[in-house]
């Protein structure tokens, strides 16, 4: 079986009307509340949950399609327009949306990434109607001011400036090139020194004009709404724009997935040098790691806080070799992974320091504490809980509250093309087993498709 949390057809959990007006669609049963989907007169959809017990309300409007399918020199264009939307529109000025969130208490925020980019409200629901007004605006029809422009630009390039001098942040930057080489990850929802120059007030009004297409629009909102209202709002803002939204069974998650190309890991050693990385040299070892629409994503996150905390106790405690260790893995439908040492203090032995711990885990032991020189050790499989534990506390701990119900549902809309997928990841992670832990960890940190990364100091 591929996938485990990714059916990508819509689970219905409830009734299905097919009504017109602001009747519901469809009803989402899910542990925060259910949710029910609204549509605009132009077929938008709106996912509302007001069923939470608190004064929050969140609200995000979500384009899909994301940074890869933008031009890799265009990298940041979408983030950039995301943030004018916040900075100024035909009603509102800059001044005028930074009182009215001060005095209101309120924010309105954005993100971007492969899969679409959101921009978010968040307010007491006493200011809703005030502040979603802001939002709507923003959002379609931003000002596109040149004093809020040269300010975010000037934040651009204070932020490129300090990445070119940076080591860590060169690194990286040359293991994601390495990595995506010729693939659609490779654009970045960040401006960086090769995309900055097209990061021009004339491409951002060309881009919004691009993503103002009902296909590409839903809008999620959790909190204590007004739901005849909030609906009204929204069809004499979003639902005026022109097109019709067709409702394919997740065409859009299946086109990332077809259109995706081979990693680009190779075992030749790459090496870097910059003098700010003098007693502060850097290395990663890169590897192929599981898709987040994979069954062995969710084993492997709880793999990775396990290993991670193996290497701070041998690399770091037990050989004191840096100051920080880890492991990560990023999350995409073709993500890698990489073992990172900072500041490390004995580059050749770090390697063998390196599989000293893989070779621990693969023994199904870990330790659980170094104290004077003395090891102590326990099982994976007594050790197990209290890993899954930490995860969920970590990962889900803002599930309750409006915003991060939002989140979850955000999340799944972008990354499985459905509602409720998200949803399930808890329950997932609580039926991992050590055998899932150590198949995943052989899978893919063992895997001699790999490659090394050194920052040196010249």
């Amino acid at each position: 079986m591929k996938r485990n949390i990714l059916s990508f057809a819509m689970i219905f959990a409830a009734s299905i009307c097919f009504a017109k007006g602001n009747k519901v669609y469809n009803t989402f049963k899910m542990n925060s509340g259910d949710v029910k989907e609204y549509r605009l007169k132009n077929g938008i959809p709106v996912y509302i949950n007001d069923s939470v017990p608190n004064k929050v309300c969140s609200v995000f409007i979500i384009v899909e399609g994301g940074t890869m399918i933008q031009k890799v020199e265009y990298s940041g264009l979408e983030s950039s327009l995301f943030e004018m939307m916040t900075m100024g529109s035909k009603k509102f000025s800059y001044n005028d949306i930074q009182l009215i969130k001060y005095e209101n208490q309120s924010s309105i925020s954005h993100y971007s990434m492969y899969s679409g980019s959101v921009l978010t409200l968040n307010c007491i629901n006493y200011y809703l109607d005030q502040m979603m007004p802001i939002m709507l605006d923003g959002f379609l029809n931003p000002a596109f001011n040149q004093a809020e422009y040269d300010l975010m630009m000037n934040n651009y390039y204070q932020d490129i400036q300090f990445k070119e001098n940076d080591p860590q942040s060169i690194l990286f930057d040359a293991i994601h090139k390495t990595v995506y080489k010729d693939h659609p990850f490779l654009t970045t929802s960040s401006v960086n020194k090769d995309s900055i120059k097209n990061i021009t007030i004339e491409n951002l009004k060309l881009h919004h004009k691009e993503i103002l297409s009902p296909s590409r629009i839903r809008v999620v909102a959790v909190g204590n709404i007004n739901i005849e209202k909030f609906i009204k709002q929204l069809n004499v803002s979003l639902g005026k724009l022109k097109g019709k939204r067709t409702f394919s069974v997740s065409k859009r998650v299946s086109n990332v997935e077809s259109s995706l190309k081979p990693l680009n890991i190779n075992s030749q050693k790459i090496v870097l040098k910059n003098k700010n990385a003098k007693g502060a040299e850097l290395i990663c070892r890169v590897f192929a790691s599981p898709s987040v629409l994979s069954e062995d994503y969710i084993a492997a996150r709880i793999t990775e806080d396990i290993f991670t905390s193996l290497t701070f106790n041998i690399i770091r405690e037990k050989y004191g070799a840096c100051y920080s260790v880890g492991t990560q893995i990023i999350s995409s439908p073709d993500a890698y992974g990489l073992d990172y040492g900072l500041q490390v203090s004995d580059m050749e032995n770090f390697p063998k320091y390196l599989k000293e711990t893989q070779e621990l885990l693969k023994s199904g032991k870990i330790i659980s504490s170094i104290d004077n020189n003395s090891v102590i050790y326990d099982t994976l499989e007594n050790s197990l809980p209290g890993y899954i534990n930490s995860y969920l506390t970590r990962k889900y701990s803002s599930q309750s509250t409006s915003n991060g119900i939002a989140s979850r549902i955000t999340s799944s809309i972008l990354q499985f093309g459905d509602i409720t997928s998200a949803e399930k990841i808890p329950e997932l992670a609580k039926k991992v087993t050590k055998d899932d832990v150590l198949r995943v960890f052989n899978k893919y940190w063992l895997s001699e498709n790999c490659q090394w990364f050194e920052m040196r100091g010249e």
